[in-house]
C-alpha cells in the first residue's frame, strides 16, 4: 500500500510541476554536459514513472510512430561497428526524446498547462540568455586563460530556439508597450549570434523569427520575409569574415563557403553504408573514415559526424530509421496543418511559438549538429510533443481568450 501511495504521489507531482523540469535544460547546459545529463535523466526516469497512468492521453498514430522509430534505431546495433557505443548512443537519444510523449501527456493534463510551459520557457530562456551574456566576459578579456576564440567559446546554438519563447513572453505583456524590448532581444540575440560566427545559427535565427512573425504576430509572409532578409544583410554587413570563406579555395567556393559541409554529403552519397537498411549503427558514423576526411584550402580535416541531420540518421540507421524518423515529423506536421485553422487564437499563436522553435532547430540541424545532439533529439522533440497536443486536442484548452 505504501509503495502504491508513493507512486501515485510521483505522478502526480510530476504532472503538477514535475513536467517542466525540461524547460530548465538550456540554463542547465551553461553548468557543463554532466549537469545535463543529470536534469534529464532524472526527467526521462520520473517521467516513464508517470507516463502509464495517462497513456490514455497519448495520440495513439504518434505513439506508434515514436515506438517504431527507437525500434528502426535500435535495430542498427547488431552488426554495428561498435555495438556498444551504439547501444549507449540509442540509450541517450531515448532519455532525451522521451520529451516527446511526456510532453504530450502533459500539457492535455490541464488547460492552464500550455501557458504554463511557454510562460516557463521564457522564464529559464532569459536566464539562459543573462547566463551566455555574463559569460561573454569571461572569454572575451582572457579572464579564462585562453585567447579568445568566439567560433569556439560561445553557445549561440541554443539562441534560435529560445528567440520565440522570449519574445512571445514579452509580447504577452503588451505586444504595443513591450515592441521596444522585443526589438531589443532581437539585437542582443542577433549580435551574440554574429559575433559567435555561427552561420547555421543565423540562419536558423532567420526562420525562426520570420516564422513567429507569421504565425503569432499575423504578419503577412512577404512582410516576414523582408523582415528576414533584412536580418540577413544586417548580421552580414556587421561580421563578413564567416561569409568570405568562399575565398579560401577559390577553385571550389561554394564547399569553401560551407567550410566543407557539402564535400562531406557529396562523398556520403557516393559512398552509402554498408548496410543500406540498418546503416552503421547508431553514433558509428565516426568509424566511416573515408567519408569524413576530406582536404580544403590545402589543409586535411576529418570530423565525426555530416552534419546534416538527414544525412545523419541515413548513414547511421539506413533506410529503416530515415523512413521512421521522416514519417514520425511528417505525421506531427500534417495534423497540426490540418488543425490550423479551427485552432482558437490563442492556441494557434502557441503553436506558432513552438513551430517557430521547431523550425529553427531543423534549419540548423540541416547545417550543423547531429540528431543524436541535445538540440534535436531533446528540444526538437519536446517541440513535437507540444504540437502534437495542441493540434491533437484543440478542444481540451480554453476558449475564451484572443490572444497569450
Amino acid at each position: 500500500m505504501k509503495r502504491t501511495a508513493i507512486l501515485s504521489s510521483l505522478q502526480q507531482a510530476f504532472f503538477q510541476w514535475g513536467w517542466l523540469l525540461a524547460t530548465v535544460l538550456p540554463l542547465t547546459q551553461l553548468g557543463g554536459r554532466a549537469l545535463f545529463n543529470s536534469f534529464v535523466g532524472l526527467y526521462a526516469l520520473w517521467g516513464l514513472l508517470a507516463l502509464w497512468s495517462r497513456r490514455d492521453r497519448l495520440n495513439q498514430a504518434i505513439a506508434w510512430l515514436y515506438l517504431a522509430l527507437l525500434v528502426a534505431f535500435l535495430l542498427s546495433i547488431p552488426g554495428a561497428f561498435n555495438p556498444s557505443e551504439a547501444a549507449r548512443t540509442w540509450a541517450g537519444f531515448l532519455m532525451q526524446s522521451l520529451t516527446l510523449p511526456l510532453m504530450q501527456v502533459a500539457l492535455r493534463e490541464s488547460p492552464n498547462h500550455p501557458a504554463r510551459l511557454l510562460d516557463a520557457m521564457a522564464l529559464f530562456g532569459g536566464l539562459s540568455v543573462a547566463g551566455l551574456l555574463l559569460l561573454l566576459p569571461y572569454h572575451g578579456l582572457g579572464w579564462s586563460g585562453q585567447p579568445f576564440d568566439p567560433g569556439i567559446q560561445l553557445q549561440e546554438d541554443n539562441l534560435p530556439f529560445l528567440l520565440p519563447f522570449l519574445l512571445y513572453g514579452l509580447w504577452c505583456r503588451d505586444g504595443k508597450r513591450w515592441r521596444g524590448a522585443m526589438l531589443g532581444v532581437v539585437t542582443v540575440v542577433l549580435g551574440y549570434i554574429t559575433l559567435a560566427e555561427g552561420r547555421a545559427a543565423l540562419l536558423a535565427l532567420i526562420v525562426s523569427l520570420a516564422t513567429f512573425c507569421w504565425a503569432v504576430l499575423g504578419w503577412r509572409l512577404r512582410w516576414s520575409g523582408l523582415a528576414a532578409a533584412m536580418l540577413l544583410l544586417v548580421a552580414v554587413s556587421a561580421n563578413l569574415g564567416p561569409f568570405q570563406k568562399a575565398a579560401l579555395d577559390p577553385t571550389r567556393p561554394v564547399d569553401a563557403f560551407t567550410s566543407g559541409r557539402t564535400i562531406l554529403w557529396r562523398q556520403a552519397l557516393q559512398h552509402p553504408p554498408e548496410r543500406p537498411w540498418l546503416g552503421l549503427g547508431m553514433g558509428n558514423a565516426a568509424y566511416a573514415g573515408a567519408v569524413l576526411r576530406f582536404e580544403l584550402g590545402g589543409e586535411q580535416l576529418q570530423v565525426r559526424h555530416l552534419h546534416n541531420v538527414l544525412l545523419d540518421v541515413w548513414y547511421e540507421t539506413g533506410l529503416l530509421g530515415l523512413s521512421a524518423f521522416l514519417f514520425l515529423i511528417g505525421a506531427v506536421g500534417a495534423r497540426l496543418a490540418g488543425a490550423w485553422r479551427r485552432l482558437a487564437i490563442v492556441d494557434r499563436q502557441r503553436a506558432g511559438v513552438l513551430l517557430a522553435a521547431a523550425l529553427a532547430l531543423a534549419t540548423a540541424g540541416l547545417l550543423s549538429f547531429s540528431y543524436t545532439s541535445r538540440y534535436f533529439a531533446c528540444y526538437f522533440f519536446t517541440c513535437l510533443g507540444g504540437l502534437s497536443a495542441l493540434a491533437t486536442t484543440p478542444a481540451g484548452f480554453d476558449r475564451k481568450q484572443d490572444r497569450c
